[in-house]
C-alpha cells in the first residue's frame, strides 16, 4: 500500500485524501447522525401525541366525575325543551334547532365530540327521565366529532 501511495503524484494524493475524508463524513452521517436525528424527531412526535392524549383524558375524566357526582334518577322538571337546553349548556353542546311536536321534541346539533354527545344522552335518559326514540348522526367537521341531524326525544 505504501508503494502504491508513493507512486501517486501530489495532486492524486490530495484527491485520494479528500475522497477518503468525504467517505468518512458520509459514513458518519448515514450510519450515526441521521439515525440519531430521526429517533429524536420520532420521540418528540410521540411525546406530543401522548401529551395530547393526556389532556383529552383529563378533560373527559373531569366531565365524567362531574356527571357521576349527580347520581340518582330524577324525573323531568319543566318542559322537555327547557331540560334539554339546560343540560346541553352543562355539557357544552350547542343546539342549532329545536322543534316541539306535542309531548316529543326534535333536536339538531352541529359538529360536537361524540363522547360529549353520549354523556349528554346518558344524562337525559338517567337524570331527566327522557327517552331517545330515534337519532340520525353523520360525520362531523373533525375527527371524533358527529353532527346530529335529528334527535327525537320523548318523556318516559
Amino acid at each position: 500500500m505504501k508503494v502504491w501511495w508513493q507512486q501517486l503524484n501530489n495532486r492524486e494524493q490530495r484527491l485520494v485524501v479528500a475522497m477518503g475524508l468525504f467517505f468518512i463524513v458520509f459514513v458518519f452521517y448515514s450510519a450515526i447522525w441521521k439515525p440519531i436525528n430521526n429517533s429524536i424527531t420520532e420521540a418528540n412526535s410521540k411525546l406530543a401525541r401522548q401529551q395530547e392524549l393526556l389532556t383529552w383524558v383529563q378533560d373527559n375524566t373531569a366531565l365524567y366525575n362531574q356527571v357521576k357526582k349527580s347520581d340518582g334518577k330524577s324525573s323531568l322538571t319543566g318542559t322537555i325543551s327547557s331540560a334539554t337546553n339546560r343540560s346541553a349548556k352543562t355539557y357544552k353542546l350547542t343546539i342549532t334547532r329545536m322543534q316541539p311536536q306535542g309531548d316529543d321534541l326534535q333536536v339538531w346539533i352541529d359538529s360536537t365530540p361524540f363522547t360529549q354527545l353520549l354523556l349528554w344522552l346518558e344524562h337525559l335518559v338517567n337524570k331527566e327521565g327522557l327517552q331517545v326514540k330515534a337519532i340520525d348522526l353523520t360525520l362531523g367537521d373533525s375527527v371524533g366529532e358527529v353532527k346530529v341531524r335529528r334527535l327525537h326525544l320523548t318523556k318516559l
